[in-house]
């Protein structure tokens, strides 16, 4: 029973899923095959363990670093705004790309699973483009990590560069003012006295100028890494570390060796022996310690910070602390130099000239050796940064293609896009609410399905085609209905329905066709006198017929009129009334009814929507016997409970229903009918055609007293 389920599901929805599996194929035919050839270059970088040269701060064994998070962080410094840019700026200068935002657009880092090596990828329509890229962000990245980490030595060095020249300019003015005086005054020689007190003010001098350098070196590096710590502000957790209580872990080991020293005792003592009572006290009492420090058993919990915040961290603080020595150190030999240049003043001017200007002169040869010294140093320093960089380029950017394995995934798109478009199948038809079978609409309507009519294109009997789905349906329910009819409250029977446009007039023409074909005499009345279409269906006249008869203008013998069909007549709604209602309460209704119901076996009323109008509660009403028709595929609404209800109140015998317009999957009938008998019929090899004449649903003896009864009654 489920597998016919699944199969009416799948069924129902076939060109769903057909048309789901040509989508999602023609989404992966126009991702691999029809876009132009993409290149995929990757070049692969490996940061050294920050604890392979170094001995850990935490030395205990509950603790251990987390290299994860730590690749994490390198990875979203690969991708910052800053290595970009660079990374921009350089593959434009070098003409590499036309474009290199786009080609940085595709960038991807990713760790490799247990190990300290990062993975950069990077896309393109041009091989060569893609590698250079590639080989570009790695490099730019590495010179980024480098001066977040040793940066101090290139600041150092560009900062002493851009004041060498400087220092020159000074020491070579210095030196044409000391040869213009000394050729203008003639040569004066300075005192012994003098002398020395020139080489202590040059010593000083020379001290302040040192100490001037480091104090600009070091506002310049506090500058510098106050706009670097902004950079990697972000990513400053590199792991987090846990450490275990050391007193959860005493008193586990104490609770060991008290529950094996129990059972030791218990091989060859009771539990009520004094020791082994003492013994359970003290262990309850551990278990009891135990549960109250459950909550702390991670007593220590460490934070590490990012490694490379920290050396930013560390560099500045100790850029501040070089700058407030160095000031201080100014400052002190400011003081000195300022309690010995009065000792000057006393000389005599020619000589307190070359005093000063050979002080000035010292001072700025001693300022440009120093910063000659500065520069050389600084440079050293910054390639032995340089060479002791932690992040080293494990293989040089490789390319490959980007649309790799087409077949494969070609074939995975026609494998699973059916599963997933039969997914969305199944899955509409859990979220579907609608009727469609005849247990729901049993349910529904709490009326048993006297039938159950297929949705076909053709759906009417009175044209005459040949229609052995719809024909049988309707047998169906003429056979319950002649079977039932001693239970019929008289021989008049009302088809409704509480929604319009579910098939109810169709149901009425073509149960009154099939019970005439079946031997009964037959009225059909169009008592739908707001959209009428029982003329339509047998194309017949509508100029006169039922509002007519309840106005009195015409009698029912006058109104009657034959039909294709033998033992089948019709009385038509006639002219539109403007209150249908007014005539429904009128006693011509009720005369009308009696009438027609001692003429016919069988007379079958015709009526609106129930919900809408109250003419069918009314026509309920003096009719008794009501069948309804609901349309398969409709949400309850609650119209039909409340139609339901209104027919009770005016105690109408509710006959059964009619399920409409039901798709094939979700009728059994249907599907055994179609499987072993459609073919058959269509071949002419059916019941009728097996003995080549169209046989007569009423005996040839009764058939003349049938027809003149008929005729009488016309």
């Amino acid at each position: 029973m489920e597998l016919w389920r699944y199969y009416r599901v799948l069924r129902k929805r076939k060109w769903l899923i057909i048309i789901g599996t040509a989508i999602c194929v023609g989404i992966v035919l126009a991702t691999t095959y029809l876009r132009s050839q993409q290149w995929e270059a990757y070049t692969t970088i490996m940061e050294k363990s920050p604890g392979d040269e170094k001995i850990s701060i935490f030395g205990g064994p509950f603790y251990q670093y987390d290299p994860k998070l730590r690749l994490s962080n390198l990875a979203q410094m690969v991708k910052s705004r800053t290595v970009m840019v660079r990374a921009a700026e350089t593959m434009d200068r070098e003409n590499m790309s036309s474009d290199p935002n786009r080609v940085l657009g595709t960038l991807n880092v990713t760790p490799l699973l247990d190990t300290s090596i990062l993975v950069i990828k990077v896309q393109s329509e041009s091989n060569a483009e893609a590698q250079a890229a590639a080989d570009v962000v790695a490099t730019e990245f590495i010179r980024f990590y480098n001066e977040l980490n040793y940066g101090g030595a290139a600041r150092s060095r560009e900062f002493i560069k851009s004041e060498l020249p400087k220092a020159e300019a000074r020491l070579n003015k210095i030196r044409d003012e000391l040869r213009k005086f000394k050729e203008e005054s003639g040569a004066v020689m300075v005192s012994h006295q003098t002398d020395v007190l020139l080489q202590q003010l040059s010593q000083i001098q020379t001290n302040l100028s040192q100490y001037e350098i480091q104090a600009e070196q070091a506002h310049a590096k506090i500058a510098e890494l106050k706009s670097q710590k902004g950079v990697v502000a972000g990513i400053r957790v590199a792991s987090t570390v846990v450490g275990v209580s050391q007193v959860w872990q005493t008193l586990q080991v104490e609770l060991a060796n008290q529950q094996m020293e129990l059972q030791g005792m218990l091989g060859h003592r009771t539990h009520e022996h004094p020791e082994v009572k003492i013994l359970e006290q003290q262990i309850a009492e551990t278990e009891s310690k135990l549960a109250a420090t459950a909550e702390n058993i991670l007593s220590n919990t460490v934070t590490a910070a990012n490694p490379i915040y920290d050396n930013l961290l560390q560099s500045y603080v100790s850029s501040l602390v070089e700058y407030s020595a160095a000031s201080a150190a100014r400052a002190a030999a400011q003081q000195v130099i300022d309690s010995l240049k009065p000792e000057l003043e006393v000389l005599p001017a020619q000589e307190m000239r070359i005093a000063q200007l050979t002080l000035e002169e010292d001072s700025a040869k001693n300022t440009y050796s120093l910063l000659c010294q500065k520069y050389d140093e600084a440079t050293i320093r910054e390639k032995e940064a340089e060479n002791v960089s932690s992040i080293h380029v494990v293989d040089a950017a490789e390319v490959r293609s980007a649309n790799p394995r087409k077949r494969m995934k070609l074939a995975m798109a026609l494998l699973l896009s059916p599963t997933f478009c039969a997914g969305i199948a199944f899955l509409l038809n859990y979220l579907d609410n609608t009727v469609k079978t005849p247990a729901e609409a049993e349910g529904l309507l709490k009326l048993p399905v006297f039938a159950v009519v297929p949705i076909a294109r053709a759906h009417s009997l009175a044209k005459g085609r040949d229609l052995p789905a719809i024909g049988s349906s309707y047998q169906m329910l003429s056979t319950n209905l002649l079977i039932g009819h001693p239970g019929l409250d008289g021989h008049t029977v009302l088809v409704a329905s509480a929604e319009p446009d579910v098939g109810r007039s169709t149901t009425a023409a073509n149960l009154a066709i099939t019970l005439a074909r079946d031997g009964a005499r037959v009225i059909l009345v169009d008592s739908d006198l707001r959209q009428p279409s029982q003329h339509i269906i047998f194309g017949v006249e509508n100029e006169r017929g039922l509002s007519n008869i309840l106005a009195g203008q015409l009698s029912l013998k006058d109104a009657l009129q034959l039909t294709s069909v033998s033992d089948l007549l019709l009385v038509p709604s006639g002219p539109l009334p403007a209150n249908p209602v007014r005539l429904f309460r009128s006693p011509e209704m009720a005369k009308f009814v009696s009438a027609v119901n001692d003429m016919a076996d069988f007379v079958i009323f015709d009526s609106p929507a129930g919900i809408t109008f109250a003419d069918s509660t009314l026509l309920a009403a003096l009719v008794k016997n009501v069948i309804i028709v609901h349309s398969a595929g409709t949400v309850p609404r609650g119209a039909e409970e409340e139609f339901r209800n209104r027919l009770e109140q005016v105690k109408a015998n509710m006959v059964g229903a009619v399920l409409n317009m039901v798709r094939p999957e979700d009728s059994h009938g249907y599907y055994h009918f179609r499987s072993a008998y459609e073919e058959l019929m269509k071949d002419g090899r059916g019941p009728a055609a097996l003995s080549g004449q169209v046989l007569s649903a009423i005996p040839e003896e009764t058939s003349g007293e049938v027809d003149e009864t008929s005729s009488t009654d016309s």
